[in-house]
């Protein structure tokens, strides 16, 4: 875990490396993999959200790929709420259903290249597959789906957090056979 502690002058400390970092330094530590914990100096609040937010605005106003106005609202609407909240407000913004109405019709249009099915036969799998209601229901099923699967952050997390407990459980181990 890389912990980063902001000082009342706004300045950012990285105390693995004893050394200050910039916002662009945060974002390539979070780009690498690396696990980032930000913590205000003054208080031990972790900030972490917050300031990962400003590298997202800084990073937005230098690129030349602006995210969707609909999916920043809908990051500030779910700001308090859980990760599969998040998860299905991306894959809708990011137009997941397009996504997959797309690949439903390419896939019946291979079935009537290949004989496999008549048109008036693929006009009945369009309807009953790109229908509104079950389109909605399907994205939903997926962004459930989705919602489940860890993100690369998760699992790293999860690592370090694994290893902090190994080393407190050496530590314990090591403390009771100095007892002995």
């Amino acid at each position: 875990m890389q912990t980063i502690k902001k000082y009342a002058n706004r300045k950012l400390y990285h105390t693995n490396k004893k050394q200050y970092i910039t916002l662009d330094g945060i974002a390539r530590l979070v780009q690498d993999g690396e696990a980032v914990q930000i913590l205000d100096n003054e208080t031990g609040e972790d900030i972490t959200a917050s300031i990962l937010a400003q590298v997202v605005l800084q990073a937005r106003g230098r690129s030349t790929v602006q995210l969707p106005t609909h999916l920043l609202t809908g990051l500030i609407q779910v700001s308090g709420d859980t990760i599969n909240s998040l998860r299905k407000t991306l894959f809708a913004s990011l137009g997941g259903s397009d996504l997959i109405e797309l690949e439903i019709g390419r896939r019946i249009d291979a079935l009537i290249e290949r004989g496999d099915i008549t048109a008036p036969e693929a006009e009945r799998w369009r309807h009953l597959l790109i229908a509104d209601t079950f389109a909605s229901e399907a994205t939903n099923g997926l962004a459930e789906k989705a919602a489940e699967v860890p993100s690369r952050n998760d699992v790293v997390r999860l690592y370090s957090q694994v290893d902090a407990l190994a080393a407190i459980v050496e530590q314990l181990l090591h403390q009771r056979d100095e007892t002995r």
